[in-house]
């Protein structure tokens, strides 16, 4: 069994975190409360940034790794 590459958990891993973030977003809109809103705030948007780096970051080692830049 050949282990996966860091880039190939790096893109498992984002969707995931993803869905977080949307969940947080549909709670916001169904029912704000600051409590719900705080959390979306302090967890939600850095949870998506942090996806989007990754998955940012999978890509390009992703590239190299083909050699294709």
């Amino acid at each position: 069994m050949t282990a996966r590459p860091t880039h190939v958990r790096v893109l498992q891993i984002t969707p995931l975190l993803t869905v977080v973030f949307d969940l947080l977003a549909f709670l916001v809109l169904m029912r704000t409360t600051p409590v719900v809103f705080t959390l979306f705030m302090f967890v939600g948007q850095p949870l998506f940034v942090v996806a989007l780096i990754a998955l940012g970051g999978a890509v390009v080692a992703d590239l190299r790794a083909k050699e294709l830049i």
